[in-house]
């Protein structure tokens, strides 16, 4: 076993931006003390060192800097994942509890039995392996250091806490994922959880948050798409780029309550409109050009006399309550028809020049009008 204690304390004292003098003072030493820790002439005793983990916010186990056994607790992870894989519960159950044994402050093992545990839980549905599955992964999270990505992987353990919690405490495991979420994520899991404790509307709402997010992302990754194909300069491109906008457009009219209240699907009709126009300006089909931007400007002169960009009661299936409103603020323009203008400039400073050119078409139609 090789360690690397006199590395470590050197590196996380640099990191803390602190001197010799300075570690020294804290721990009441000599700065000839810390100096010899540093070069490995001597080394602290075990309280000092469990002070310098903490010190440091760290384990002890990273602070020792362990060079051995990787290879060991990489096969007794591998291993772990195929007794699961293979169905071999009880014999997985098994290999985990030894390698708890050997490796108890290990990342790595404490988070690959954590799962071992997880998983015969759900299949045997055993409280004491859910609860058993819990402890670890708690204690993983005072090991996170060990990782290389530990903001992800808290993150991801303290999600998998929540949803063994969800199991036999539903209460606590709403609590436990509301902590952790941000912009959103765990939008799904606090539905239905709210839903299997018998709270329909509450769930409902969080359901409805949920679809608007996922319709509002839909319809910016196709508009995404869509500047892409346009970019590739050929028929085929410029077709699939036209039949985008007609998929994107049936989401918007198939989402809508009432095509006659404005909200901010009438902006995405508008944008869907004149990309269309703009993709068949490049394929030459200028009738059918005139008629989408022809269309986009009504919709768009109906909605700035009424602008509104919220989504409640105004698209299908909405189930947010009285108090709870999605308006989404973006930059499409001041007004609707402001926004088409803004479109249309938009073409030079993001599509190549060659394209821009075979949209002179669209532009100069839209001009005019």
């Amino acid at each position: 076993m090789q360690l690397k204690l006199n590395e470590n304390i050197k590196k996380y004292r640099k990191s803390m931006n602190l001197t010799q003098e300075d570690l020294a003072e804290a721990f009441g030493v000599t700065v000839g003390a810390v100096s010899k820790w540093e070069s490995g002439s001597n080394v602290p005793d075990i309280l000092t060192l469990m002070q310098l983990a903490d010190f440091f916010s760290i384990s002890v186990d990273v602070l020792l800097g362990y060079s051995m056994s990787s290879k060991n607790v990489k096969d007794i992870s591998d291993r772990l994942d195929a007794l699961l894989h293979e169905d071999k519960y009880d014999e997985a159950i098994a290999e985990a509890e030894k390698a708890l044994v050997r490796y108890p402050g290990n990342f790595t093992i404490l988070t690959s039995c954590a799962h071992t545990y997880h998983v015969v839980s759900s299949v045997k549905d055993l409280k004491d392996y859910r609860n058993k599955a819990i402890e670890l992964y708690e204690s993983a999270l005072c090991y996170v250091s060990q990782s290389d990505d530990p903001d992800q992987e808290t993150f991801s353990i303290k999600f998998r806490i929540a949803t063994l919690k969800g199991r036999d405490n539903p209460k606590k495991s709403l609590e436990e994922f509301k902590k952790i979420n941000y912009q959103g994520i765990a939008d799904i899991s606090i539905a239905n959880i709210l839903r299997m404790m018998g709270k329909p509307d509450e769930a409902m709402e969080v359901y409805t948050r949920v679809l608007v997010s996922i319709l509002v992302k839909v319809l910016q990754y196709a508009t995404e798409m869509f500047m892409v194909l346009v970019s590739m300069d050929d028929i085929k491109s410029y077709k699939e780029a036209s039949d985008l906008m007609d998929w994107y457009m049936t989401i918007i009219d198939a989402t809508s309550m009432d095509k006659r209240k404005n909200s901010y699907l009438s902006k995405m009709k508008i944008m869907g409109l004149i990309f269309k126009a703009l993709a068949l300006s490049c394929l030459k089909k200028y009738d059918d050009m005139e008629k989408c931007i022809d269309s986009a400007l009504e919709i768009a002169r109906k909605y700035d006399k009424n602008p509104s960009n919220d989504f409640s009661g105004k698209i299908k299936f909405w189930h947010g309550s009285k108090d709870y409103h999605t308006s989404i603020y973006d930059d499409f323009g001041v007004g609707a028809v402001a926004g088409i203008d803004n479109l249309f400039n938009m073409g030079p400073k993001v599509l190549p020049e060659k394209v821009v050119k075979k949209m002179e078409k669209a532009q100069e139609y839209w001009r005019n009008l």
